[in-house]
């Protein structure tokens, strides 16, 4: 691809993303019947991603209604193995009960909530972590930091909604997750942006897909 079709490219690219975002249709978006605020090609990524690295523990950070939740149970039930942990500070009563989802209800920061992460993440052998909690910077790179150390290599930390702030969709809503992700991967350089898994165009993580390199680890 020439250099002015590659440029082209990635306007329509970010003018896609912007679009979609900014029409808010994602928020009606359902996974049987539960409401999952998240972009469907994302989801396609998530769940290639966790049939070829075998995950078998994934933690997400904010809830929501609990549909994201339901569809990563439901493709660990077909990968046949592995369980959820989804974080949030609030918990609605009528989330969707499956017996590989557990909610730990609490900040995604608390120690106390790490600490019992961390208990399950040794029993593990390959985690993948999506942070979708709070998205301000601070908060975001807070998280970064937090989650890091439970990601087994080859395996990513994501960052949902970098959407917000890297095109930037929102640019009322000022520094958020892509920020957080600039100043995270300059200190932990084991992680590195993989951009390929942004090849469906749309996605509400651009920049954000880390995965962990034994090779930088070592």
């Amino acid at each position: 691809m020439t250099s002015k079709a590659n440029q082209q490219s990635r306007e329509i690219q970010r003018l896609a993303n912007i679009l979609y975002f900014r029409s808010g249709v994602f928020q009606n978006t359902e996974w049987m019947g539960v409401k999952a605020a998240k972009c469907p090609m994302d989801m396609w990524v998530y769940q290639e991603l966790m049939h070829r690295l075998n995950v078998d523990l994934l933690i997400e950070t904010g809830t929501w209604l609990g549909g994201s939740a339901l569809y990563f149970a439901h493709v660990l039930d077909m990968i046949g193995q592995g369980q959820v942990i989804s974080v949030d500070i609030q918990l609605p009563d009528d989330l969707p009960q499956h017996p590989r989802i557990e909610y730990l209800k609490g900040s995604s920061v608390d120690p106390a909530i790490l600490e019992q992460i961390r208990a399950k993440v040794d029993q593990a052998s390959s985690v993948m972590v999506i942070l979708d909690a709070d998205h301000k910077a601070d908060y975001k790179y807070q998280e970064l930091k937090a989650y890091a150390d439970f990601v087994s290599d080859d395996n990513y930390l994501i960052a949902e909604d970098s959407v917000f702030d890297f095109y930037p969709a929102w640019p009322e809503f000022g520094p958020g997750p892509a920020d957080a992700v600039q100043r995270f991967i300059r200190e932990r350089p084991e992680f590195v942006v993989d951009r390929n898994q942004e090849r469906h165009m749309l996605s509400f993580c651009p920049a954000a897909f880390l995965k962990r390199t034994p090779a930088r680890s070592r």
